[in-house]
C-alpha cells in the first residue's frame, strides 16, 4: 500500500472519529436544550392553564361585585375578561393574577397590548397533546356554563328572567336578592368546581407526559455520553497507532536515504540502497539506485564520445553531398554574400541555373548580367530596397542563358542584420521553375476552358430551371383545375342524388308491400354506393393535394362494433359464410383517434374481404397494446377468399388498381378503396401489411398509434353519456331557403315529420325579407341560390340585431371542408352536406337549437 493511500486512510479515519465525536457532542447539546425546552413548555402551559382558572375567579369576583354594588364598571370588567379570554380584545402586556386588582383600584397600564388571541389558541401554540387540550377545552366549556349563571344574575338585576325556554325574555321588577342567591348558591359552587377538576387533570397529565419525555431525553443523553467517551478513547488510541505506523513506514526510510546520500557525496558511487518497500519511499529508492547505475553508464559512454564525433563528421560530409545532388535534381542552387568583406560564394549548381559555365566567377555583376533586360530594373530596385530595410524577400524573374534560352527562376533571400538593422550577411536559394511555369500556363488555359464550360452549363441550368418552374405551374394549374372539376361534379351529382335519397327515405316511411319495400331498399343501397364512389374520388383528390385533415377525438371503440356486426353480419348470412370478431382492449374502451376515418378503414377492408370471399369466413381481430409508447391499436382482417397473386401484392395499394384486371369486371369497384385506406393509415402515423395466398385467402394487418385518455377524461366522457339524450325542443318555426324544388320538398317533408312549421324561400334575397317579417327559431340556408347566395344572405341576417343569435344551418353539395370553413366564417353555425339522411338533419337541428337556448327542455317520460 502506498504512503499516500496510508496517509489518506489515517486522515480519513481520524476525521471520521472527530466528526462522530463532534456529532455526538452536538446531539448531547441538542437533547439538553430539548430537555430545557420541555420544562419551559410545561411551565408556560401550566401558566396559561392557571390563567384560565384565574379568569374564572376574576369573572366570579366581577359578577359578585356587580351584584352587590350594582356598578356598571364591574359588568364592563366582566365582559372585558371574557373578550380577552376568547380573543375578542387585545391581551394586556402584564396580564397576571393581580392585573384586575390594579384596574379596580384605578391603576391602568400604559404599555402597548399584545395582539388579540384566545387563551385556548395560546395554549395550543405552546404545544400540548390532544388529551391535554381536551381537558382545557372541557374547563373552558364548564367556565362558559358558569358564565351563563352569572349572566342570569346580571339579568335579574336588570329585571329580565328566563322563560320556560330558558330565554331571558320575561320582564319583572329587578331582584337583587335573586342575583345574589344565584352567585352564592350551591349550583354556582358546583359549576365552579367543575372548572377546576379538568384543570387539575390537565396539570397531572402534562406533568406525567413531561416526566416521560424528560426520562427518554435523559436516557438518550446518558447513551450519547457513553458513546462520546468511547469515541474520544478510540481517537487517542488511533493517534498512537498512526504515529508508530508512520515512524516505521515513512520517517525511518527517509533517514536511511539521507545516510546513503551522504556516502555518495563523499565519492562512493558503488553504494546502493538495501531492500525497499513497495510504497513511494521504496520506489524512490529504486529510482535512486537506477540513477546511480545511469550515471556510471554515462561516464562509461563519455569515453567513446570523441570517436563518435569523428564518425558524425564523415556522415555530415555525405549528407552535404546528397544535398548538392538533390539541388541538381531540383535545378536549384544557393549563394552566400558577406557584405562586411565582400566575400561571395555560390554552390556548384548555381551557375547552371543562370546558364553559366561551372568556372564562372561568383559576383553580383555576373548575376545581374544574366537577368533578362526587361526584368533587370525591377530586380535591382527590389533587392536594393530590401537590403536597405533589412527585410527578407522572395522574387520571381527571368534569366537568359548563354545559348539564348529564357528561363524562369524564383529566388528566396534571407538577411542577417545587427542590432541597428544593418545587413551583415545575405543568403539566397535560387530555383529554375521554367517547367513549372509552363505547366501553370497550361493549367491556366485549361481553367479558362472549364470556366467557359461552367458558363455554358449555368445557362443550360437556368433554362432547365425555367422549364421545370413552368412545368410545376402547369401541374399546379392542372391540379387546381382537377379539384375545381371534382368540386363542381360533386356538387352537380350530389344535388340530384339528394333528391333521390331523400325521396327514397320519404317513400320508405309510407305503407309499402314487400316488393316495393325491396325495390326501395335496392334504390337506397345503390344511391349509397354511388355516394361512396363520389366520396372515394373526393378523398383521393384531398389526399393527393394534401388537403385531407384528421380529427382526433375521444370515443368508445366498442361502439364501433355493433354497426359493423349488423352490416357485415347480414352480408355474411346472405353469402352463407361466417363473420368472426375477436376483441381484446385490456380494459381500455376509450381512445383518442379519428373515429370517422377508422370506421372508413374498417368498412373498406371488410367490404373487400366480403366482396372476394364466397365460402369460409371473414375474421376481424382488434387488439389494444398499452405496453408500448405510444399505445398501439392492432387490427387484423383475414378472409378465405380468392387471394392475391404474389406479383400483384406490391400494386394493390395503387389508385385505380385491382389485384387482377378482371376483378373490376367480375366484382366491381373503383380500385380506390385500398389506396385511400393506405393513405389514411399513413396520415394516422400507422402501418399496413398484407399477406396472401392465391385461392386460399388474404390477411391485412394494421398498426395504429393511439392516445389513451386520462382517468379524468374517462370520467368526463361517461358523465356526458349519462346526461339525458332524448330532448324535446318543441315546435319550431323554421325558415327554409332552397331554390331546388325537389330538395325543398324533401326538407319540408322531414321538417313536417319532426313537428316543425316551415316557411319556404326560393332564394337568398327572399330569405332575408321573410326573416325581417317573421320570427324564426332556426334557419336552413342553401349555399348556392339565384338572385342572392346563401353566404350573402347569412351575412345580412347576422348584421341585424334579431339575427345575431338565431341558429343557421348551411345546406350544400360541396364536400370539401375548406369550403365549409368559408360558410362558417359567413355566420353559419353548422354545415350539412347533401345528400343527407333524415336523422342527420334532425340531430343537427336539435344540437344547434339547444346550444342557442338555456336551459334545454328534456322530454317527459
Amino acid at each position: 500500500m502506498s504512503i499516500r493511500v496510508r496517509v489518506i486512510i489515517i486522515f480519513t479515519l481520524l476525521m471520521v472519529l472527530l466528526g462522530a465525536t463532534t456529532i455526538t457532542l452536538g446531539l448531547i447539546y441538542n437533547n439538553s436544550t430539548e430537555l430545557t425546552q420541555k420544562e419551559r413548555q410545561r411551565q408556560e402551559a401550566l401558566k396559561l392553564a392557571d390563567q384560565l382558572r384565574q379568569s374564572s375567579d376574576d369573572l366570579t369576583r366581577m359578577a359578585r361585585s356587580y351584584a352587590v354594588t350594582g356598578e356598571q364598571r364591574f359588568k364592563q370588567y366582566f365582559n372585558d375578561i371574557l373578550s380577552i379570554r376568547n380573543g375578542g380584545k387585545p391581551r394586556p402586556k402584564n396580564y397576571t393574577s393581580i392585573y384586575w386588582d390594579f384596574v379596580i383600584s384605578g391603576q391602568t397600564s400604559t404599555d402597548a397590548p399584545k395582539p388579540a388571541a384566545s387563551l385556548l389558541s395560546l395554549i395550543q401554540a405552546v404545544g400540548v397533546s390532544e388529551k391535554e387540550l381536551h381537558f382545557l377545552e372541557e374547563a373552558k366549556s364548564n367556565s362558559d356554563e358558569l358564565v351563563f349563571l352569572e349572566r342570569k344574575a346580571f339579568a335579574a338585576l336588570n329585571g329580565l328572567f328566563a322563560d320556560k325556554n330558558r330565554n331571558l325574555a320575561r320582564k319583572a321588577p329587578p331582584d337583587p336578592q335573586l342575583a345574589a342567591d344565584i352567585l352564592f348558591s350551591d349550583a354556582y359552587h358546583v359549576a365552579k368546581a367543575k372548572i377546576m377538576r379538568p384543570i387539575n387533570n390537565f396539570q397531572r397529565e402534562i406533568d406525567q407526559r413531561t416526566a416521560n419525555e424528560v426520562a427518554v431525553i435523559e436516557n438518550k443523553i446518558n447513551q450519547l455520553t457513553i458513546l462520546a467517551a468511547i469515541l474520544v478513547i478510540s481517537t487517542i488510541f488511533f493517534v498512537l497507532i498512526s504515529y508508530f505506523h508512520m515512524q516505521s513506514k515513512l520517517i525511518s526510510p527517509i533517514l536511511y536515504l539521507a545516510e546513503v546520500s551522504n556516502e555518495i557525496r563523499g565519492g562512493n558511487l558503488d553504494v546502493r540502497l538495501g531492500d525497499t518497500n513497495a510504497d513511494e519511499i521504496g520506489q524512490l529508492g529504486v529510482s535512486f539506485n537506477a540513477m546511480l547505475d545511469k550515471i556510471q553508464e554515462s561516464l562509461a559512454s563519455l569515453h567513446s564520445e570523441i570517436s563518435t564525433r569523428q564518425e558524425l563528421s564523415e556522415r555530415f560530409d555525405n549528407q552535404n553531398f546528397n544535398l548538392l545532388r538533390a539541388q541538381r535534381v531540383a535545378k536549384m542552387g544557393h549563394w552566400f554574400w558577406d557584405l562586411a568583406n565582400g566575400y561571395e560564394e555560390w554552390s556548384e549548381n548555381l551557375p547552371s541555373v543562370y546558364g553559366l559555365p561551372a568556372t564562372a566567377k561568383p559576383g553580383y555583376d555576373t548575376f545581374i548580367g544574366c537577368v533578362h533586360p526587361d526584368d533587370r530594373e525591377r530586380v535591382e530596385r527590389i533587392q536594393g530596397e530590401n537590403l536597405e530595410q533589412g527585410t527578407n524577400f522572395s522574387l520571381a524573374y527571368r534569366v537568359v542563358h548563354q545559348n539564348g534560352e529564357v528561363h524562369h527562376v524564383i529566388s528566396h533571400n534571407n538577411l542577417n542584420c545587427d542590432l541597428t538593422g544593418k545587413v551583415l550577411q545575405a543568403t539566397g536559394l535560387v530555383q529554375d521553375v521554367t517547367e513549372l511555369k509552363r505547366a501553370e500556363e497550361k493549367l491556366e488555359g485549361s481553367k479558362r476552358e472549364v470556366e467557359e464550360l461552367n458558363r455554358n452549363l449555368e445557362t443550360k441550368i437556368k433554362q432547365r430551371t425555367k422549364a421545370l418552374e413552368k412545368a410545376k405551374d402547369d401541374a399546379e394549374t392542372a391540379n387546381s383545375a382537377k379539384s375545381d372539376f371534382l368540386a363542381t361534379m360533386s356538387h352537380e351529382i350530389r344535388t340530384p342524388l339528394n333528391g333521390i335519397i331523400g325521396m327514397t327515405q320519404l317513400l320508405k316511411n309510407t305503407e309499402l308491400n314487400i316488393d316495393q319495400e325491396h325495390k326501395i331498399s335496392t334504390l337506397i343501397s345503390s344511391s349509397q354506393g354511388l355516394l361512396e364512389i363520389i366520396n372515394d374520388v373526393l378523398d383521393m383528390s384531398k389526399i393527393e393535394s394534401g388537403a385531407l385533415e384528421l380529427e382526433s377525438r375521444i370515443f368508445d371503440l366498442t361502439e364501433m362494433l355493433p354497426p359493423l356486426k349488423a352490416t357485415f353480419g347480414a352480408l355474411a348470412e346472405e353469402k352463407g359464410i361466417k363473420f368472426v370478431t375477436e376483441i381484446d382492449l385490456h380494459d381500455h374502451k376509450l381512445v383518442y383517434s379519428d373515429q370517422t376515418r377508422l370506421r372508413q378503414i374498417l368498412n373498406n377492408l371488410l367490404g373487400n374481404a366480403f366482396k372476394f370471399t364466397s365460402e369460409g369466413q371473414v375474421t376481424l381481430s382488434i387488439l389494444l397494446t398499452d405496453s408500448t409508447t405510444p399505445p398501439s391499436l392492432k387490427i387484423i382482417i383475414e378472409d378465405t377468399g380468392v387471394g392475391i397473386a404474389g406479383d400483384r401484392l406490391d400494386s394493390i395499394f395503387d389508385a385505380f388498381s385491382q389485384a387482377d384486371n378482371t376483378i373490376t369486371r367480375k366484382f366491381g369497384g373503383t380500385g380506390l378503396g385500398l389506396s385511400i385506406t393506405q393513405s389514411l393509415i399513413s396520415l394516422m402515423n400507422g402501418r399496413i401489411n398484407v399477406s396472401s395466398v392465391l385461392n386460399e385467402g388474404s390477411s391485412f394487418t394494421i398498426d395504429l398509434p393511439v392516445t389513451l385518455p386520462t382517468q379524468e377524461e374517462n370520467d368526463q366522457y361517461f358523465q356526458q353519456l349519462s346526461r339525458p339524450q332524448d330532448v324535446d325542443i318543441g315546435q319550431l318555426s323554421v325558415l327554409l331557403a332552397e331554390d331546388n324544388p325537389v330538395n325543398a320538398m324533401i326538407a319540408k317533408a322531414f321538417l313536417t315529420k319532426f313537428g316543425h312549421n316551415t316557411i319556404h324561400a326560393e332564394n337568398g334575397e327572399e330569405a332575408v325579407n321573410l326573416f325581417a317579417q317573421h320570427d324564426f327559431d332556426l334557419i336552413l340556408m342553401d349555399v348556392h341560390m339565384p338572385v342572392m347566395s346563401g353566404i350573402i344572405a347569412t351575412e345580412q341576417i347576422r348584421a341585424t340585431d334579431k339575427g345575431a343569435h338565431v341558429p343557421v344551418i348551411g345546406l350544400t353539395a360541396e364536400a370539401f371542408t375548406d369550403r365549409h370553413e368559408v360558410f362558417r366564417k359567413a355566420g353559419m353555425n353548422d354545415v350539412l352536406t347533401k345528400p343527407f339522411k333524415e336523422d342527420q338533419l334532425k340531430s343537427l337541428i336539435e344540437q344547434n337549437y339547444l346550444s342557442s337556448v338555456v336551459p334545454p327542455r328534456t322530454a317527459s317520460a
